[in-house]
């Protein structure tokens, strides 16, 4: 790989950890007892605990919220997921439009001038924009990064390296 690098690339001896936090546009349909139905253009694990940020007029309000399940279904003309999420708490009227909030645990495991080699335990593909938060010496860094490469380790189930930006 000589000459491929803009920076060079330092590895890191003892791995960071962090959280790589990524937003999901959801239609909220209806709410249905300790219930809330959404339409993303992603599926998720049933069980997958996530954050889900309901918006009453200017008001926004985040709800814990587990994935209770997730069906594909055909939504203006597209194929879209519908979740059933389990909610702890309780939300009045609340407005059509929604943010689940994922995080993703994540390890540095290489760092430059430009970016970082992240091992994380979810595939984001290339283009996907977060706000990776990182814990150093017992201080907090945070920053917007973007994925630029994204490929599944092998020999493990649920494991991913990503190639991420500034």
């Amino acid at each position: 790989m000589n000459g491929r690098r803009r920076n060079p690339r330092y590895h890191v001896s003892s791995a960071f950890e962090g959280v790589f936090q990524t937003l999901e546009d959801v239609i909220l349909e209806r709410r249905d007892g300790p219930f809330i139905y959404a339409v993303s253009r992603r599926a998720f694990r049933a069980g997958q605990s996530l954050a889900l940020d309901v918006f009453y007029g200017s008001t926004r309000q985040t709800l814990p919220v587990t994935v209770a399940q997730s069906l594909p279904v055909i939504h203006a003309g597209t194929v879209r997921y519908r979740l059933r999420l389990a909610t702890v708490g309780s939300c009045g009227d609340i407005d059509p439009d929604g943010l689940l909030v994922i995080d993703t645990p994540v390890r540095v495991l290489e760092m430059s001038q430009d970016g970082f080699l992240l091992e994380a335990t979810r595939w984001a593909a290339a283009g996907t924009v977060g706000r990776l938060r990182l814990d150093v010496d017992g201080r907090t860094h945070e920053g917007e990064i973007r994925v630029v490469r994204s490929s599944r380790l092998e020999g493990t189930a649920e494991r991913h390296r990503l190639g991420a930006e500034f």
